[in-house]
């Protein structure tokens, strides 16, 4: 019951976390272990051996490396085996390739490999590792999420923390770190991911938090997985170790972390998955085209519909997503905007999300191609898509927008909840007649689309915009309920 109980609590209370701004990620060994580096008991294997020592029988690996450095008379032989095994360049993790698509500003690791640069490198987010105290007063990168490497890095081996010493004179050394740690700790909410009880790095981090609060923490989520009868050569060293991740589990709540058990490490990535479509839940894209030349009744009601859809998504605390289209586009954006406004919220930086299509030169086609990865990206990112007209003109008369289909079907391979306003023509009311009757999920927490009578009601030509604005607010709330 606790770990189900710590597992709903942490797909209710993380993703709002992310989504208002205040989640942030600390990446432990384990995940870097996933990607097929070697664990510190691995790590160290010859390093112990080379003294006589198995890194298997001694839990303090830091001292072992501290033993090392005295009997060689330095660290040259601990910081090779390091560049050996860590500066391999392993193929990325799906949980870090999910962890680099969050709304996330602020990432922590004790991890010296650059798994997390590469993340985000993959999908050209821009990132600034900080791995040296002193590169904590560099100006960072405007819009560049910082990752703070605080045990050091594979690229300056020079620096990096390994040894008692090192741990020891971390505050004299280091300490710019932990003033930015400690108030992460106390204002935001931390999901630790790879944790090991066997990390000397992990406890010499909880050893910050509760050095930090030593009554009552702020609380944070680890995931954690269980030791495995496969993980060990014998039943006695299973058992022994399955009674330590017990005990430490629980002792984890003395620094504020609440554990989400996992069965195995495979789980990772369908959890984060969650989360991520917790946070896209909040975010709305109103995909549409209108053919503004008209300049009839017709296209002002279009107008003033796609306004008040941007006021309704802005006044209900959710996100816009946007390709800020030349009509449809503007309009839920001036509305967004105005909301935002009365609301005295200026949170744009976060709540908007816009991907503006790069329009032609006069006699020149758009680039399909980037117009298509343009659409892919804000279908990944959008939880919800409401469609809207959807009409173009050819010649003079006016046909179906083919972009506007594109972008449903992206949304519905992305698990979007489309949301076609069929009264409003064009492709809107192709897809809505497309999704009456059909198998996809219209209730519970897998529902892809509104009920059959919603859709009908929507596709209404008679109902007024009003109407049709109280009919999709209330689908939102139905969502926003079974989220």
């Amino acid at each position: 019951m606790v770990v189900k109980a710590g597992r709903a609590r942490f797909l209710k209370e993380y993703p709002a976390a992310l989504h208002e701004g205040n989640g942030a990620i600390f990446v432990g060994a384990g995940v870097s272990i996933a990607a097929g580096y070697p664990s510190w008991t691995s790590l160290l294997k010859d390093i112990g051996e080379e003294l006589g020592i198995s890194s298997s029988d001694i839990q303090d690996l830091a001292a072992l490396a501290q033993w090392h450095i005295l009997e060689s008379g330095g660290s040259t032989g601990v910081r090779n085996v390091i560049k050996a095994e860590i500066g391999k360049e392993l193929a990325v993790p799906e949980a870090l390739e999910i962890l680099a698509r969050l709304p996330v500003r602020h990432i922590w690791t004790t991890n010296y490999d650059r798994l997390v640069e590469r993340a985000f490198a993959a999908i050209r987010r821009p990132i600034d590792p900080v791995s040296g105290g002193k590169d904590l007063s560099l100006k960072s990168t405007p819009g560049a999420v910082r990752l703070y490497k605080m045990h050091g890095s594979i690229d300056r081996l020079d620096d990096i923390v390994i040894s008692t010493d090192d741990y020891e004179l971390y505050r004299s050394k280091r300490g710019q770190f932990l003033p930015l740690l400690q108030a992460h700790l106390s204002s935001m909410s931390l999901l630790f991911v790879g944790l090991s009880l066997t990390d000397p790095n992990v406890r010499h981090v909880l050893s910050l938090i509760r050095e930090s609060f030593t009554d009552a923490p702020p609380e944070h989520f680890a995931i954690l997985r269980p030791p495995k009868r496969n993980d060990y050569k014998t039943d006695e060293e299973f058992r022994a170790r399955a009674a330590q991740h017990s005990l430490w589990s629980k002792d984890l709540r003395r620094y504020g972390l609440i554990a989400v058990e996992i069965g195995d490490y495979d789980e990772v990535p369908s959890l984060l998955h969650e989360v991520e479509r917790r946070v896209a839940a909040l975010r709305v894209w109103v995909s549409g085209s209108w053919p503004i030349e008209t300049g009839d009744a017709e296209t002002a009601k279009i107008y003033n519909l796609a306004e008040n859809i941007g006021k309704l998504i802005g006044k209900t605390g959710r996100d816009l997503v946007t390709g800020s289209g030349v009509f449809v586009g503007s309009a839920v954006m001036a509305g967004f905007i105005e909301a935002l406004r009365d609301g005295g919220g200026w949170d744009l930086d976060r709540r908007l999300i816009a991907r503006p299509f790069p329009q032609p030169l006069p006699g020149k086609h758009p680039d399909s191609v980037r117009w298509t990865a343009l659409r892919s990206e804000l279908a990944r990112q959008s939880g919800i898509v409401i469609f809207l007209g959807g009409i173009k003109t050819i010649k003079g008369k006016p046909a179906v927008a083919d972009g506007v289909l594109e972008e449903f079907h992206l949304a519905k391979q992305a698990g979007a909840f489309l949301l076609p306003v069929g009264a409003t023509g064009g492709a809107a009311r192709q897809l809505a007649d497309q999704l009456l009757g059909s198998t996809i999920p219209q209730t519970g927490s897998v529902a892809q689309r509104p009920t059959d009578k919603e859709i009908s009601a929507l596709a209404d030509a008679t109902a007024t915009p009003e109407t049709l604005l109280r009919i999709i607010d209330d689908i939102l709330k139905r969502l926003a309920r079974t989220a």
